[in-house]
């Protein structure tokens, strides 16, 4: 399993065939604020499901939205992620990543 976070903000990521990638960021739905896929690659990558951990005890907390996806095809591929409130247009945050071959 690779396992990147927001550090790997619109860098490389090199995979092969059969990888698991797991994507963690950071989210408090408590704010409406919440992670969403816009877009990805269904020809090379395979959307697995996402799951959501609290970090704290305390009422408001924030937790980690994490993502899973499964590499098809060894093709650069890109994925495409949005912080925002479903009832708004405006993006807070993005979080985009490349996944290449490696060789």
């Amino acid at each position: 399993m690779i396992s990147i976070d927001k550090t790997y903000n619109r860098k490389v990521i090199f995979t092969q065939k059969g990888d698991v990638v797991e994507i963690q960021l950071e989210e408090n739905p408590t704010t409406g604020y919440l992670w969403k896929i816009n877009s990805f690659d269904e020809q090379h990558l395979s959307y697995m499901e996402n799951k959501y951990n609290n970090l704290g005890n305390a009422i408001g907390a924030g937790g980690l939205r994490t993502f899973y996806f499964k590499i098809l095809d060894e093709a650069t591929s890109e994925l495409h992620f949005s912080l925002g409130n479903p009832w708004e247009k405006d993006t807070i945050d993005s979080f985009n990543v490349i996944f290449e071959r490696n060789c």
